[in-house]
């Protein structure tokens, strides 16, 4: 099921399923965009490389740049190993190329 599909069929459970979300996302001790980065390499562990590019990006938007990425993305190798680094370095790379047409 798509998302649009649960936002017309299940409403109720969209917004408590983004609700936790919001508590946890947001300001707070830690900064943004690094919450961003530890979503970023707990999606990579899962491979989960849709929500690895998603927090790429959004932690881009937020200040991060391409070296804290990297080295995010390079410390997530001690538990992640191999194909989880080649995840967040393939997300990023996309998603430097969207900005470069972007512009």
């Amino acid at each position: 099921m798509e998302r649009h599909e649960l936002d017309v069929a299940g409403p109720e459970f969209l917004v408590k399923w983004f609700a936790p979300r919001q508590t946890c996302r947001g300001r707070g001790v830690l900064p943004e965009k690094y919450k961003e980065l530890l979503l970023m390499a707990c999606n990579a562990i899962r491979l989960g490389s849709v929500g690895v590019k998603m927090h790429v990006r959004t932690a881009m938007d937020m200040g991060a740049t391409k070296e804290e990425i990297l080295e995010a993305a390079q410390t997530m190798w001690l538990i992640g190993g191999g194909p989880s680094l080649n995840m967040c370095i393939r997300a990023l790379m996309e998603v430097l190329e969207e900005d470069a047409k972007a512009r």
